[in-house]
């Protein structure tokens, strides 16, 4: 049984052993259990993958015919936001118990054990939170036009196949899906032009907000009974790592100067931002 034991309690150490450390020190980007390297390029795949979806994507919906002529015109521009945020906390919470027994006591002649106790209990607790934030921005004809981006999204190299574990880069993250169930709906239901020769001439604006959540966590809870002290029952270490990718995409028509997004554009992606943001603090321990 004491093996047994022994087996159980090892086991549950090694599995905490890629949480160590959780809560003291800077979050990595990469999990424990993955080689050292992956973290070297992991925020250019994510972005490289989105980048090469996102123009899939606009080149497969522009096939679509509609009345309006591109579904994603030329003049339009993609804003991006990327956010990667890592969260880790531990919590050390030992628990024991004093015990003392005392003679035998009488009760109508009868020998009662006697004996009493008091727990001791503590914690100690820490939480690191890394959040990274990348913005782009791109025109349409500039990513997406006649033979653009070949060298970084060719067939050969893309999907990237990379042995990490973001969700970003093995996931089809159905952006074409999205586009192309938006643009179908805005044919039938379209926005009225802007009055005279005002620019842009169509002002559709789609978002795209995904998020992905992984969470890892493990403790440990030994059980051991000696004199006087005794404890377990519960654990006296807890480690916690809540990994969120995130991917904000909006497609929507371009300022007059043709460089940066119109108005409407900017005020829909800022405030999916905001959205966004508070939602994160939410899912933070």
């Amino acid at each position: 049984m004491s093996n047994l034991s022994s087996r159980t309690t090892a086991m549950a150490l090694i599995l905490t052993i890629p949480l160590a450390g959780c809560g003291f020190t800077p979050p990595r980007l990469t999990e424990g259990w993955e080689a050292q390297d992956i973290g070297t390029d992991m925020v250019f795949n994510i972005k490289r993958n989105i980048f090469c979806e996102t123009i899939r994507a606009i080149r497969e919906v522009n096939k679509i015919p509609t009345s309006f002529g591109p579904a994603i015109p030329s003049d339009y521009g993609v804003q991006l936001q990327m956010t990667l945020t890592i969260a880790e906390s531990s919590a050390v919470t030992p628990n024991l118990t004093y015990n003392r027994t005392l003679t035998d006591g009488m009760e109508s002649g009868n020998s009662i054990g006697r004996s009493w106790g008091v727990g001791l209990s503590g914690e100690l607790s820490s939480t690191a939170t890394r959040t990274d934030t990348t913005y782009s921005y791109w025109g349409v004809a500039n990513i997406a036009g006649p033979g653009k981006n070949k060298k970084m999204c060719d067939v050969v190299d893309w999907p990237i196949d990379q042995n990490m574990s973001s969700l970003f880069v093995k996931s089809d993250l159905g952006i074409e899906r999205f586009l192309r169930d938006h643009v179908m709906a805005a044919d039938l239901l379209y926005s009225s032009k802007p009055m005279g020769d005002k620019k842009p001439e169509k002002v559709d604006v789609y978002s795209y907000d995904l998020k992905f959540v992984v969470v890892s966590s493990g403790g440990v809870s030994p059980q051991f009974k000696l004199i006087p002290l005794s404890g377990g029952g519960t654990p006296i270490l807890n480690v916690n790592r809540t990994r969120t990718h995130e991917l904000l995409l909006t497609f929507g028509p371009t300022g007059p100067n043709g460089y940066t997004p119109s108005d409407i554009s900017f005020s829909q992606h800022l405030t999916n931002q905001l959205n966004s943001s508070l939602g994160r603090r939410r899912l933070l321990p």
